[in-house]
């Protein structure tokens, strides 16, 4: 059943990279890839078991990327840092974030970036600043969505 289960799989690959076990967190970035076509790094910081919908099918996450716990990301979700991997720019996610199937969020060159807690973008959302509020976001570039208020 791991064999089926990607966000399993890259959790795994995160804790061999901590220990310094790279050469098997590479073989199961390249099995991740090779059979759900997402890219997801074993340097990503995983605060806990993300959940990946869809298979995590065309998923790709830079390696300086921090998520949460209670993270989920949908098919087709880009999370960038516009930075080479390993330097200080980040792109970190808070806890109980929803990103929708499409959407993309990219840190501006060399900075970084953070998405607060209780947070949700979009499909095909384009974030690129930081999110300090909690709330529903959508749109290119993302702004806050206000609900509508309910008519009885």
């Amino acid at each position: 059943m791991l064999l089926t289960e990607p966000a399993r799989l890259w959790l795994l690959s995160t804790r061999y990279h901590r220990e310094g076990k790279r050469r098997r967190a590479r073989l199961i970035k390249a099995y991740l890839f090779l059979v759900f076509r997402a890219a997801l790094p074993p340097e990503a910081v995983l605060a806990g078991l993300p959940s990946l919908g869809h298979f995590a099918m065309n998923i790709v996450v830079h390696p300086n990327v921090s998520l949460g716990r209670d993270v989920r990301l949908w098919h087709c979700v880009t999370l960038s840092v516009n930075d080479s991997p390993g330097t200080k720019s980040r792109l970190t996610i808070g806890d109980r974030v929803e990103i929708g199937t499409g959407a993309v969020i990219i840190a501006p060159l060399r900075s970084s970036m953070s998405i607060c807690n209780d947070v949700r973008i979009g499909a095909n959302s384009v974030v690129t600043r930081s999110i300090t509020q909690p709330g529903t976001y959508a749109g290119a570039p993302a702004v806050r969505v206000v609900p509508r208020e309910k008519v009885e």
